[in-house]
């Protein structure tokens, strides 16, 4: 039992150094998160059957959670040197995350691509934790929720880019079908939106009108609201509300394409 133990112990312990190196750097060290994960496990495996250890994987996913749960912490901290370490350590999470996507593939075309959306979704977190604007409920999902952020940066960033003639409708239609964050904790759920986002977008850069081609996919597929929208094309909400309902129009007479907006508003 004791070398049971022991094993576990340093299974726990390796996996704490890698996660440490990955997301909390000098927030936490190996021997503290290697503790907690221990803990951690003991509490949410209470009812296996004793002497059972927890996969890789598990392991994995406990380790994430705790470093989020700290990261979170530090990033909202009043203590400036936390802070400081907090916004190192989701620079280089945030990095990561977005070069291993396909979006990177397509931001790396233009000079600085990368880098602007990482310094716009650094920016968005920022001015978020200023205006005390709620984040995840829970701690623990902090990091995927910066993500969901990046990939809505990033998609804002195409879909300009897009608007200046520099990315095909093609790679548009594959990048807005791509899906590196899991929002959901239903993954059927989760692959039908993917769905159905790919179809909408589709038919939305089918459309003649650059203006109602903009503001559906701003709207629906990046996710921004009105005001954030006439801000970025420089124009009045009022206009953003007309071309939108000017494009809807259009679009009522594909009822197929009508169902799947009502789907993903929902």
């Amino acid at each position: 039992m004791s070398t049971q133990h022991d094993d576990f112990q340093a299974r726990c312990h390796a996996l704490a150094e890698r996660a440490i190196y990955l997301y909390a750097q000098d927030l936490l060290s190996a021997e503290v998160l290697a503790e907690r994960m221990v803990v951690e496990w003991e509490r949410l495996g209470a009812q296996d059957a004793q002497g059972v250890q927890p996969s890789h994987a598990v392991l994995t996913r406990i380790a994430l959670r705790i470093c989020s749960r700290e990261l979170c912490g530090a990033w909202r901290s009043a203590n400036r040197d936390l802070r400081n370490c907090a916004f190192a350590n989701l620079r280089r999470y945030l990095e990561r995350s977005l070069l291993h996507t396909r979006y990177a593939e397509v931001l790396q075309h233009r000079t600085h691509a990368l880098e602007d959306v990482l310094h716009q979704t650094l920016e968005q977190l920022h001015l978020s934790s200023l205006r005390e604007e709620a984040g995840p409920d829970d701690p623990a999902s902090f990091l995927k929720w910066t993500q969901v952020i990046l990939l809505r940066q990033a998609r804002a960033f195409l879909l300009k880019w897009q608007q200046e003639g520099n990315v095909s409708l093609d790679d548009m239609t594959e990048l807005f079908g791509e899906q590196f964050v899991d929002t959901s904790n239903d993954p059927l759920r989760h692959l039908l939106i993917i769905e159905l986002q790919q179809k909408l977008t589709e038919v939305i850069l089918g459309m003649r009108n650059r203006r109602y081609r903009q503001v559906l996919l701003y709207t629906y597929i990046a996710e921004i609201d009105e005001k954030e929208l006439a801000r970025r094309l420089e124009v009045q909400v009022q206009d953003i509300y007309l071309w939108r309902h000017r494009a809807l129009k259009v679009l009522r007479n594909q009822p197929e394409v009508m169902k799947t907006l009502r789907l993903l508003v929902e």
